[in-house]
This record gives structure tokens, sequence and C-alpha cells, in this order.
């Protein structure tokens, strides 16, 4: 956390002091508590314990242990409230709709007697005629995916030689069985039964 920042956060002056909390559920690093000024019954949010500027700051594992929270959430409100779905919003950064600097994720229940039930949250989004050509949509498409996002993900490389036997012809591989054959390698009996061969019991 920054120097100070705790002091201007509101969501990490309520972490300071939990009591103030009203928690319907906790990881290690994340909290979920009911909104005080809620859009539905059953609104809550899960928010890291850590200052965390948005969900971008989030590490893979953290991602995992908000979302695993999330899920839990939501079956507290299907099954303790009786809700009939829910809606999750992660809105990032100020144009994304964050409203304080501080990361979290909401999840709002929603029951079939509500007005705008079955409304999804998308909606609030005009549709934009302009952006339906599918040249302009390839064109998107390729600027999207000229980035690399780096996720502090542990890429795993092949063992070098299940990549060999991979690359090598069928042919090369069935040579190299047969070449095994003929040079009379043979498997040390371990003293096991083969396969589909009875145990005898003593």
């Amino acid at each position: 956390m920054p120097p100070g920042q705790g002091d201007q956060c509101p969501f990490c002056q309520l972490i300071e002091n939990p009591q103030q909390l009203i928690t319907v559920g906790e990881t290690e690093n994340f909290y979920a508590w009911l909104e005080v000024q809620p859009r539905s019954k059953g609104h809550a949010n899960v928010v890291p314990k850590d200052h965390k500027e948005s969900i971008l700051e989030f590490s893979p594992e953290e991602y995992h242990e908000a979302m695993t929270l999330v899920r839990e959430t939501i079956d507290k409100a299907i099954d303790g409230l009786g809700a009939d779905g829910a809606s999750i919003t992660m809105n990032v950064k100020e144009a994304g709709g964050q409203m304080l600097p501080h990361a979290y994720i909401q999840i709002f229940p929603r029951f079939e007697e509500d007005e705008n039930a079955g409304t999804p949250t998308g909606a609030i989004f005009q549709h934009r005629e302009d952006l339906q050509d599918q040249d302009k949509l390839k064109e998107i498409q390729g600027e999207m995916n000229s980035v690399s996002p780096n996720f502090e993900t542990e890429k795993i490389e092949p063992h070098p030689e299940s990549q060999r036997f991979k690359e090598e012809p069928e042919e090369k591989q069935e040579e190299n069985v047969e070449n095994s054959e003929e040079s009379g390698e043979e498997e040390e009996d371990d003293g096991r039964p083969e396969r589909g061969e009875s145990i005898e019991w003593m």
C-alpha cells in the first residue's frame, strides 16, 4: 500500500475497523460484505483486504480466491434469500465505472418480482451499429490481439524428449520400436503379474 493511501481510502478504513463490516463471507485475503446502500436485497461487495487500485492488480491466485468467494456469496443469496439469479459486475478504472480507488467486485441478487428482472447489466450500453461491420470487427480483433498480457502465469514447456516424439513421423517412431526389439532389450521381471494375469493367494 502506498504511504498514506489507507488514510484516504474508505475501504481501507473499513478494513482496519472490521467491526463496522456486515460480512457474509471471508477468506484469507478477501471480505464479502453487504453494501450499506444496497441496490438489491443481499447486494454485496467482495473486496481485497490489502489495498489494490483495481482488479488488474490481482494475481492469478487472488482472482481464483476472489471468484470462489463470489460464488459462495451467490449461493448464499439463492439458498438463503430465495434469489432467482444474480448479476456480477467488475468495474475497472474510472471510465469503467469504478467509484473508489480500491478494487471491488459487486454481487447483485436478482428476484423475479423485481421491476428490472431479466434485464442484463449490459443493457446500459446502446447498440453501436457503426461497430457491427465485419471489417471493423476484424480491425478491433487485430488491435486487441496485438497485445500480449503478462498475467504472471508460468508457462510449462514440454519435456524435450516428449516434444521430439511428437515431431517425429510415425514411420520413424515404429522404426525405433523395432530396433529396440531387435537389440534384445527386455524389461526386467519385477515379479509382478502381467495385466490380466490372476494372482494366486497363499
